[in-house]
């Protein structure tokens, strides 16, 4: 697509949509008002749905990687002194249990931390009271302490230390462990665990490729789809608190069809095309989206990846495939744009609006072949 081909709203509007605005926010209340603006030129009705929340979620994660990270330096001597093999286990399996509970308890909100809440919106447009295809896209951006790219190498390195460190207290029961087979597990399960335990936020990062671009994907789409009744465009609110939005628009009970997220859609690498297969369904509503998507890019001359949600990496579509509705979330970019993600470098400067406007031009045509 040339740059000339890019309508001139999006332009504009990625601009100002790319500013820090954490959830709860003035910035993302004054973003909200924009985008709901550019919904009413299109022809929506756009209702906007009020939730309170806060980052627990985020801050149990912190508490998880921290209660990860102690456990492991308890279990270093205990690996390394002549100790039952039986007490050692003990030790660590109830350890790490009691480490999960408590973490579990802080993201559920049975065991409430001191974190203020906030007010948050989902914004939710349509023209008929069920439509058969959402378009998703989260408003509000945060900055956390790693980058999203560090987030996945430690989520990584925690799972793996953490099994290795099971499969050790399992072999302690039996036979005396080398000392370098059980340092390797417990060393990458405390670089893991101290990634996880940095602090859950450090403000709004102007998120232009989290998630600007996928608000203006989702926007273009809906402009495309604009003669259309059965499209409907939801905007949630508080995605990076640990998709609050989307548990907020579930719990309402009045969701139908399925949907396509956007999330995170930068000028440069493939395009990632990750299915979601509804709660208690055979997947064939996404599978069918997947396809549509999948061979409209490839016939416009883009690289496609079909590949699953990366491990570490959360997303609204996740939430609203459990609800019940097929789907598909869409990013485009490379190592370096997750290196990006979540840090004071992700800004309009350092890329534009036109990944985002192939992917939401490509998803309109795609909703035409899938719904006629």
């Amino acid at each position: 697509m040339q740059p000339d081909l890019v309508p001139a709203w999006s332009r504009q509007l990625f601009r100002e949509i790319a500013k820090p605005r954490l959830a709860g926010s003035k910035e993302v209340a004054s973003v909200e008002d924009l985008i709901v603006k550019q919904l009413e030129r299109f022809g929506f009705n756009v209702e906007r749905q009020p939730f309170r929340t806060s980052p627990k979620r985020l801050h149990a994660g912190s508490v998880l990687g921290a209660g990860l990270g102690w456990v492991a330096l308890v279990l270093i001597p205990l690996f390394f002194f002549p100790i039952s093999g039986w007490i050692v286990a003990t030790i660590g399996t109830a350890s790490f249990a009691v480490v999960g509970l408590v973490a579990a308890g802080i993201a559920n909100g049975a065991l409430p931390l001191n974190v203020p809440t906030v007010e948050a919106h989902n914004l939710i447009a349509s023209r008929t009271p069920a439509p058969m295809i959402w378009l998703v896209a989260h408003s509000d951006s945060k900055t956390q302490s790693i980058s999203l790219k560090g987030r996945i190498i430690v989520s990584v390195l925690s799972v793996a230390g953490l099994v290795g460190v099971f499969i050790v207290l399992g072999a302690r029961l039996f036979v005396p462990v080398p000392v370098i087979v059980a340092s390797v597990p417990l060393l990458g399960l405390l670089v893991g665990a101290a990634g996880l335990s940095r602090p859950a936020l450090r403000g709004g990062s102007p998120g232009a490729v989290d998630n600007a671009s996928g608000v203006i994907a989702a926007l273009h789409a809906a402009e495309l789809l604009s003669d259309r009744q059965d499209v409907g465009v939801l905007i949630t609110g508080a995605e990076e608190f640990g998709m609050e939005g989307a548990r907020a628009w579930i719990a309402r009970g009045d969701c139908s069809g399925s949907f396509i997220n956007f999330d995170g859609v930068d000028t440069t690498g493939l395009f990632n095309i990750m299915r979601h297969r509804a709660s208690g369904s055979g997947g064939g509503g996404s599978q069918r989206l997947h396809d549509a998507v999948c061979r409209v890019l490839t016939e416009r001359g883009l690289g496609v990846r079909s590949r699953a949600l990366p491990f570490g990496v959360f997303v609204d579509g996740s939430i609203i495939a459990k609800g019940g509705l097929p789907g598909l979330t869409i990013s485009r970019g490379t190592w370096k744009t997750l290196a990006v993600v979540h840090t004071m470098k992700d800004t309009a400067d350092r890329t534009d609006p036109v990944g985002a406007v192939l992917a939401g031009a490509a998803v309109a045509d795609a909703v035409r072949t899938e719904l006629g």
